[in-house]
């Protein structure tokens, strides 16, 4: 008999449908704490194991190994949102969907994270990865971030702590666990704000194949230039390892074709990197997280 979980959750658990890429292998145990006090009580329970841990949102960037995570993973996802709205400014729990938020806060009249409109995952994610598009990035807009650290210990963050930068924050460098955050933002016309949300959502749908499973940018945008004009410049449009390719509609994106696996994505990946630092000296750096073992 399978030992008790500390909070909901499930043993041997299928990542591919939980990930939007849609392929992956299993986690030996998944965690879906309802409450921050559950959260604790999950990482208390893993650490006391000694099992690897692996905090995810809803998987939007995220490429699991076939073989599996021989870990546990801990979902922060609908059971930790919500939205608590004061004039201007919100508290919101880091499993809320970050275009939900967008939009309830493109409803009330207020800009800043309007061009974020349409990324998928978790307002947590946001902050730890500090998410943008468009020119906006989330990171200028928070006024405090609560986390929790890797051994449990709540703190909460100011502006300067946090160490915004290019994909990156002080709670990524760290593997800090974001459960809240608050942002700031600008009173405008909410008619004009909608009308960019819509402008924008339209533009995604026209270069990015969002028919198709994938976990958004493959690499980071590299220093002078962008990963996917490389890309293209050397050819690798349509490039295939298996069902894994890059995208036709656009070549920053890796997409899944049908049946492909995560060791082909990595794969496709690997020689994508390759070819770049041959035809133009530059090492593309991964934006999506590739967990566990990849031969």
């Amino acid at each position: 008999m399978a030992e008790t979980l500390p909070c909901p959750g499930a043993w041997d658990v299928s990542l591919a449908t939980r990930t939007t890429f849609r392929l992956g292998g299993k986690a030996k145990v998944l965690l879906e704490p309802s409450t921050r006090q559950e959260l604790e009580t999950a990482l208390d329970w893993v650490r006391s194991r000694s099992l690897p841990l692996f905090v995810m949102g809803r998987g939007s960037n995220l490429v699991v190994s076939d073989h599996g995570w021989d870990g546990a993973i801990v979902a922060i996802g609908q059971n930790l949102s919500g939205t608590e709205w004061t004039a201007n400014r919100a508290r919101v729990q880091a499993g809320t969907r970050l275009t939900e938020f967008v939009m309830a806060s493109v409803g009330r009249g207020l800009s800043g994270l309007e061009k974020l409109a349409g990324i998928p995952g978790t307002v947590g994610g946001a902050v730890f990865m500090n998410a943008g598009a468009y020119g906006q990035e989330f990171g200028e807009c928070v006024t405090l971030v609560e986390a929790l650290s890797p051994e449990g210990s709540l703190r909460v963050f100011l502006p300067e702590d946090c160490a915004f930068g290019y994909r990156t924050s002080a709670f990524r460098q760290a593997g800090w666990i974001v459960v809240s955050t608050e942002v700031a933002l600008e009173p405008s016309d909410a008619v004009t704000l909608r009308q960019s949300v819509k402008e924008i959502q339209q533009s995604r749908r026209e270069k990015q194949p969002l028919e198709l499973p994938n976990a958004g940018s493959l690499f980071k945008r590299p220093p002078n230039g962008f990963a996917s004009k490389m890309v293209d410049e050397a050819g690798l449009r349509g490039f295939r390892v298996g069902d894994a390719a890059i995208s036709e509609k656009h070549a920053g994106f890796a997409v899944n074709l049908g049946q492909a696996t995560a060791q082909q994505v990595w794969e496709l990946s690997c020689e994508v990197i390759r070819r770049i630092e041959q035809s133009h000296g530059v090492t593309l750096e991964r934006e999506v997280v590739f967990l566990g073992q990849f031969d």
